[in-house]
């Protein structure tokens, strides 16, 4: 009997020793995680990608199809050091399904409705011509991208317009039937992408 309560003793004993342990290594953990330090470009980038990814889900399937039909979609946030610019990078897959059956080869004007639809909530164009609507202009475009995706910081007006200048979008949209890709860039507030 005494060798098994000095086993149990010696167990709890051991068990105790981890326990102190473990909790000390967690805690040492939490007052590292603290004492660093994130950067406003770390913070800005996070914010707008988490903003894009809210704003991708106006790109799901309609019920009635005014616009392509998407099957994924998919945003990226970096920061290029070499350019010193802000990358957003958009990949948008076509729906298979619906373009097996309806044939469709993507235009330029495809590439710049996703780009405002995510950034601006708007297709940009109009919906029988499907020329470019100047409702959606360059002005109103900075406007709503400054409230949506630069509200609530401590930006000064100066930082607010380098960074309008310095983010640029990439986005590649892909036929999976034809295996075709188009993709288009420029300015997150050109008046269109190229």
């Amino acid at each position: 009997m005494k060798k098994h309560n000095l086993i149990s003793l010696l167990s709890i004993f051991i068990c105790s020793i981890i326990f102190f342990n473990s909790f000390e290594a967690v805690y040492a953990n939490f007052n590292s995680l603290e004492k660093k330090q994130t950067s406003y470009m770390d913070f800005l980038l996070l914010k707008i990608e988490n903003k894009l990814v809210n704003k991708i889900k106006i790109l799901n399937s309609q019920m009635f199809p005014t616009r392509i039909q998407y099957s994924y979609v998919a945003v990226n946030v970096n920061y290029n050091k070499k350019n010193k610019k802000i990358i957003i990078n958009i990949k948008a897959i076509m729906d298979k399904t619906r373009y097996t059956k309806k044939k469709y080869k993507q235009k330029l004007s495809d590439c710049n409705v996703v780009r405002n639809l995510v950034f601006y909530q708007k297709t940009g164009y109009k919906f029988f011509t499907q020329k470019r609507d100047p409702y959606l202009s360059k002005d109103i475009m900075i406007d709503i991208f400054k409230r949506d995706f630069l509200g609530n910081t401590s930006l000064s007006e100066n930082e607010i317009n380098f960074l309008l200048d310095n983010i640029n979008v990439r986005i590649q949209i892909f036929n999976p039937v034809n295996k075709t890709d188009l993709f288009c860039a420029g300015n997150v507030n050109d008046y269109e992408l190229n």
